[in-house]
């Protein structure tokens, strides 16, 4: 069992970093990517007369800024859901995306869109964003928002959520977790403000839970070789 801030894992021949800010990083490249952010989720649960405080999109998005400047990224890759819904005529949260680009001047940021960020979203919010209606490419990865099992290469995936539910006694504990799964890897939510999907890894899976900031490989798949 590998426990810390991160695991170093080799997924489709390159050697990567899972982190325990829920990001991927590829330091060859200086590339970060996450899954499903859903910025403006609180948003949307105010306009549906939820009494919802503001916090969410602001949290992450600096969860996000450490997350380029402690790993010296030079360009960010989401695959899917960067936002919950199209944002309203009074949200300001895109005004914080932009906000961020202006502090990140230099960083590339990319989207792999996903089933929430509808085309009607992504015209509202900063230009300098670039969109991917499809799969993104970049040898050996395939990028893509819902879990694929590629022809050729390895694909990093989100959509799911993927969450552990372990029980011991009476404590009880559900954590956000990477999946591999052979030619494969499943990210945890990015967003803090999302649910998740208790997952059943099947055999030659591996899993690595996040807590507190570390990564822990769960014993029940430790010692399977990725």
């Amino acid at each position: 069992m590998t426990a810390g801030t991160g695991c170093d894992v080799v997924w489709g021949t390159e050697r990567l970093l899972l982190t325990g800010e829920r990001a991927v990083i590829w330091p060859a490249e200086r590339i970060a990517f996450v899954a499903d952010v859903h910025l403006g989720k609180e948003s949307v649960f105010r306009r549906h007369g939820l009494a919802v405080p503001d916090g969410p999109t602001g949290s992450n998005l600096s969860r996000l800024s450490e997350v380029v400047r402690r790993h010296a990224c030079r360009r960010v890759i989401v695959l899917g859901d960067f936002m919950h819904a199209p944002p309203g005529r009074d949200d300001t949260w895109p005004a914080s995306v932009t906000s961020w680009l202006d502090q990140h001047d230099g960083v590339e940021m990319e989207v792999v869109a996903g089933n929430h960020d509808r085309a009607s979203g992504r015209l509202r919010l900063d230009r300098r964003i670039r969109w991917h209606a499809g799969p993104l490419t970049i040898d050996p990865f395939v990028l893509t928002h819902e879990p694929a099992r590629p022809a050729r290469g390895f694909a990093i995936c989100g959509h799911v959520h993927p969450v552990v539910r372990l029980r011991v006694g009476a404590e009880r504990l559900r954590a956000p977790a990477y999946w591999y799964r052979g030619d494969s890897a499943v990210l945890p939510a990015f967003g803090r403000f999302t649910g998740g999907h208790a997952i059943r890894p099947g055999r030659g899976d591996r899993v690595w839970l996040v807590d507190d900031g570390a990564v822990v490989e769960w014993p029940g798949t430790a010692g399977r070789r990725s």
